[in-house]
């Protein structure tokens, strides 16, 4: 007998294998679009009985809800970096990954820019909207969901990279009593719900604001510009209803008939006096 065979069994012998059969072309929706499609789909399976079963299906799904808010964050920063000229003029000295552009190519490799980021503080996501866009993420409609936001994903690091068991560094920024003993993160079904809540809303309300902020752009900086052309007035606008706007919401909305980019532009031009 070995010396290490004391402590455990030998593993087994075995190399990866199969990656291509993990991977799948995919028609990517709005960013909005996927991340509700998502969000639901998880909130959907993490039903009160199948929480009680086992103690860590409800960590492994709040993962899947702060992943599905990254995932929006890069689709609609990089997206948003695509269609505005402002946008353009302020990530103009960004660096980026070789690997990104190469995977990506030269119609998608913008999304290489947040590839490094991982959108799981509101430190981080603010400096990425202001650093690539331009647009500040102040004023009260952020400060309570940003707070929340953050405690969600101190519970995070402790799910990924601690086993579950809450670090120190994360629970003294938390809002919970001290204990004597190891805290291990168990989500519950309550838990899940609200927390699916706290990352939905800080998801919305950045979809809502930053339509608004585009939309003011249109109106007005984008039209000051040298290489603004006003037939192409209609163009520009609906690239950014089709990037901002929830189609799988707008399904079941009340008096949706009224809810159309054409009505939504008559609207901004109004407000901006065109």
């Amino acid at each position: 007998m070995n010396i290490e065979d004391f402590v455990c069994s030998a593993p087994p012998t075995i190399s990866l294998s199969g990656l291509g059969s993990c991977m799948q072309e995919v028609k990517m929706p709005s960013p909005i679009d996927f991340y509700i499609k998502n969000s639901r789909d998880i909130i959907n399976y993490g039903t009160s009985q199948r929480l009680n079963e086992l103690n860590q299906l409800g960590g492994l799904l709040l993962l899947g809800l702060i992943s599905s808010a990254e995932g929006y964050f890069r689709s609609i920063l990089s997206s948003t970096l695509n269609i505005c000229p402002l946008c353009k003029n302020i990530a103009a000295e960004k660096q980026i990954n070789l690997g990104g552009v190469l995977w990506h190519g030269k119609d998608e490799f913008r999304r290489s820019a947040f590839e490094h980021m991982s959108f799981t503080s509101s430190k981080e996501l603010m400096t990425a909207s202001k650093g690539y866009l331009g647009f500040e993420m102040k004023g009260s409609v952020f400060n309570g969901i940003l707070k929340d936001f953050d405690a969600v994903c101190h519970l995070r690091h402790g799910l990924i990279h601690n086993a579950g068991i809450l670090p120190g560094r994360n629970a003294v920024q938390i809002d919970i009593q001290s204990y004597s003993k190891p805290v291990e993160i168990r989500v519950d079904f309550a838990f899940l719900q609200n927390a699916a809540a706290t990352i939905e809303s800080l998801v919305v309300t950045f979809n809502r604001a930053l339509f608004t902020e585009m939309c003011g752009r249109w109106a007005s900086s984008w039209r000051a510009r040298t290489d603004w052309n006003s037939s192409n007035e209609r163009k520009k606008f609906m690239q950014i209803w089709n990037l901002f706007s929830c189609k799988l919401e707008l399904q079941n909305r009340p008096n949706k008939k009224y809810l159309t980019p054409k009505k939504c532009m008559d609207q901004v031009r109004f407000n901006y006096n065109l």
